[in-house]
């Protein structure tokens, strides 16, 4: 492993520092309370509609703003722009109180928050080629990924500490207001700048483009490049799939706890802690072996992992066991995710790097309202909660045939184009 320096730390800082917000926001606190607090009649279907229109509006903005970045050599102006308006766009729901009348503010500007948050790991990424040496992407990959779940967890329990559990809350707010919740949003928000700032002070620009190509013809170059490298295409389409499958899981993995095991809320607190700790603990060991044998290899073997975790999760009755499935399950998650940035930034030209990451995040996000609404129809349909399962473990199945037995090779732009 290279040694860690200002440039790596500020690299791990910086997944530390985002996590955060999907943590609270997304999943497990300001969702709920905009469900039952604010939107309060169809609630849920309006927090779908929120989740749907942020992640069309990731499909379709992050190839452009990669590639666009790209070309101008601007990542990191980008990067402080989307990190200044997600902190913007998280903190200013402190202004979204109980009540229908808030619902309109309080789905905008979610929206908008999600939208950053999701846009910013497409030049973020694409910046693992300046904080380390290749020998090692999967190991600052992996350990940033351990960061990132831990910093999830970590800022979880503060606000449960400091804001959620206890009945005389801190700094005059008061529970009628839902001062408790809101706060928190507060809270991340700050939380965001502060360990994500060292990043643009120690991580250089990546190197200049040359193209004079304006930015829809150098996009259309870019695509072409991936459907002539069918290896690479078949890494893409796989993506779409297990991402979906992964969406799908974080979805429902909770409510299957509740529904087939019967865990009651504070369970499925633990389990959540559990997943993250073990994801992390999988992310930083996945990339040891990114780095000895191949991000590819871990991909497949984590699909692998995570198949066989969940046809024994479907198939078990007793709940200790599974406990320690999800902790399997968890363990193979993270160097999924992990791996599949560092067999990018191993395979694409620096100067390509936010246009190719735009493609991997376009390819999560095009299909990812599909994994969620089809394992809905499956359980209300036929009423089990282990048939929606089984079709998550069928798309990871699905990626792993995709992917085939041949690794995508570094990509030589001049060979494509001559």
């Amino acid at each position: 492993m290279s040694k860690l320096n200002k440039k790596s730390i500020s690299f791990m800082l910086f997944d530390w520092g985002t996590s955060p917000i999907p943590t609270i926001h997304t999943t497990f606190i300001f969702s709920v309370y905009f469900v039952s607090s604010i939107a309060i009649e169809d609630g849920t279907f309006i927090w779908g509609l929120v989740l749907a229109v942020s992640g069309i509006l990731t499909a379709i903005f992050s190839p452009l703003i990669g590639s666009y970045s790209d070309k101008y050599e601007n990542r990191k102006f980008f990067l402080f722009f989307l990190l200044l308006l997600g902190f913007f766009s998280t903190a200013i729901l402190w202004f979204a109180k109980p009540g229908m009348e808030y619902m309109i503010f309080a789905a905008i500007f979610s929206c908008l928050s999600i939208l950053c948050m999701e846009l910013i790991f497409v030049l973020y990424n694409s910046l693992l080629c300046k904080v380390s040496d290749k020998n090692s992407y999967g190991q600052i990959s992996g350990i940033s990924w351990c960061a990132g779940y831990l910093g999830g967890i970590t800022s979880l329990i503060i606000c449960l500490v400091i804001f959620i559990f206890p009945e005389k809350l801190p700094f005059g707010l008061t529970k009628e207001s839902s001062g408790d919740v809101r706060a928190c949003m507060v809270f991340i928000s700050f939380w965001l700048i502060l360990f994500c700032f060292p990043l643009f002070l120690y991580v250089k620009e990546p190197e200049k483009n040359e193209t004079k190509q304006n930015t829809l013809s150098y996009l259309n170059e870019g695509l072409k490049i991936v459907f002539k490298s069918k290896p690479l295409l078949r890494y893409f389409v796989a993506r779409l799939f297990y991402f979906d499958a992964l969406i799908t899981l974080f979805a429902f993995g909770g409510i299957y706890a509740a529904k087939v095991f019967k865990f009651e809320q504070i369970e499925i607190l633990y389990f959540a802690i559990l997943i993250n700790v073990s994801a992390a603990l999988g992310a930083v060991l996945g990339g040891y072996f990114d780095d000895k044998f191949s991000p590819f290899k871990t991909i497949k073997l984590s699909l692998l992992g995570l198949i066989f975790s969940g046809l024994l999760l479907i198939s078990i009755e007793n709940k200790n066991l599974f406990w320690i499935t999800s902790f399997f399950l968890g363990f193979f998650v993270g160097p999924l995710q992990s791996s599949s940035r560092v067999l990018l930034s191993k395979i694409i030209p620096e100067q390509r790097g936010a246009q190719f990451f735009g493609f991997a995040i376009f390819s999560g996000k095009i299909t990812s309202f599909l994994g969620p609404i089809i394992y809905g129809s499956l359980v209300m349909l036929f009423d089990s909660q282990r048939l929606g399962m089984m079709f998550v473990i069928l798309l990871f199945l699905l990626s792993f045939l995709i992917l085939g037995r041949d690794e995508p090779i570094k990509i030589n732009t001049k060979s494509y184009f001559k």
